[in-house]
C-alpha cells in the first residue's frame, strides 16, 4: 500500500496542487470583491489582479532577464516595484486630501474621500495577484503570506465600510522602501553584492523602511488612538481591522532587526571602499 501511494503521488503532476490553490483562492477574492457597495471598486479590484497578472505575461515574453537571476522572482519584483511608485503617488494625493475632512470624515466617510477609495483598490487588486503568484510558485515566506492576506482582508473590509481614509494615507507612503529593496535584490541576485551600488541601495532601503514602516506607521498608530472618539461608533468588524493595523506593525518591527543588521553591514562596506 505504501508503494501504491507513493506511486499515486508522484504520478501527480507538480502543478496539481498550486493550481487548486490559486483557484480556491481566486474564489475567495471574487467572493470579497462582489461585497464592495460600488460596483466601480468591485471592478477596479479585480481588472487591477487581472492586470497584473497580464504584465508578468508580457514580461516573461519580452523582458530580458539578466543572467543568474531567477526569472519568476525577477518579474515578480518589477511589477512590486510598479505598484509601490503607484501607491507612493496615491500616498501624496492622499494626504492632500486630508484638508477636505471634516468631523469623522477621514474615519467614517460619507462619500466625500474618493483618493483613498481609488488607490486602496488598486492596492488590494496588486496584493491578490501576487499572493496568486506566491500560490503557484510555492513561495515559502510565510510571514510576507501572512502580511499580504491581512492587508487585503483589511483593505476588503475598509473599502466595504468606506472606513479609514486618513490612514491609508500613512499606510500606502510606507511603500517607499520597496524599490530600495527589489534594487537591491536585483544586485544581489546577478552576483553584484561587493558593489559600491548594493551597500548605497542596502543603506537606502533600511532608512526609508525604519521612516515609513517603523516611524510612520508607529505616528499613525497614535493618531489612530488619538482620534478614536471619531471612529468608536463604527462596526464591530473596524475594531479588528485595528487590531490586525497591529499585528501587521509587529511584523514591521520583527522586520526591522534584520534590516538594521543589513544597514550595519551596508556602512561598513562603505567604510571598506
Amino acid at each position: 500500500l505504501t508503494n501504491i501511494r507513493a506511486a499515486e503521488m508522484s504520478a501527480t503532476p507538480r502543478w496539481m496542487a498550486p493550481s487548486l490553490l490559486c483557484a480556491a483562492a481566486s474564489g475567495c477574492f471574487i467572493g470579497l470583491s462582489s461585497l464592495q457597495r460600488r460596483d466601480w471598486c468591485a471592478q477596479l479590484i479585480l481588472s487591477t489582479t487581472v492586470v497584473y497578472g497580464l504584465l508578468f505575461g508580457l514580461l516573461k515574453m519580452f523582458g530580458t532577464v539578466p543572467p543568474g537571476v531567477p526569472a519568476p522572482d525577477w518579474r515578480e519584483r518589477k511589477l512590486s516595484t510598479l505598484n509601490a511608485l503607484i501607491l507612493i503617488v496615491g500616498s501624496c494625493l492622499c494626504f492632500s486630501e486630508w484638508a477636505l475632512y471634516e468631523g469623522s470624515e477621514g474615519w467614517i466617510s460619507r462619500g466625500v474621500s474618493f483618493w483613498p477609495v481609488l488607490f486602496a483598490s488598486l492596492f488590494v487588486g496588486y496584493l491578490q495577484w501576487d499572493v496568486l503568484w506566491m500560490l503557484w510558485h510555492s513561495y515559502r515566506a510565510i510571514d510576507e503570506l501572512a502580511h499580504h492576506l491581512i492587508f487585503i482582508a483589511i483593505t476588503h473590509y475598509v473599502l466595504w465600510g468606506r472606513y479609514f481614509a486618513r490612514p491609508f494615507a500613512w499606510l500606502a507612503f510606507t511603500e517607499l522602501s520597496t524599490p530600495f529593496l527589489n534594487e537591491r535584490w536585483f544586485l544581489q541576485s546577478s552576483g553584484q553584492r561587493a558593489g559600491k551600488a548594493y551597500n548605497t541601495y542596502s543603506l537606502l532601503f533600511a532608512l526609508t523602511f525604519l521612516f515609513t514602516r517603523v516611524g510612520g506607521y508607529g505616528l499613525g498608530l497614535v493618531d489612530l488612538w488619538l482620534s478614536r472618539e471619531l471612529w468608536r461608533p463604527a462596526h464591530w468588524g473596524l475594531h479588528v481591522v485595528i487590531g490586525l493595523l497591529h499585528v501587521g506593525y509587529g511584523l514591521n518591527l520583527l522586520w526591522a532587526s534584520k534590516v538594521v543588521r543589513a544597514a550595519q553591514r551596508a556602512v561598513k562596506g562603505q567604510h571598506s571602499q
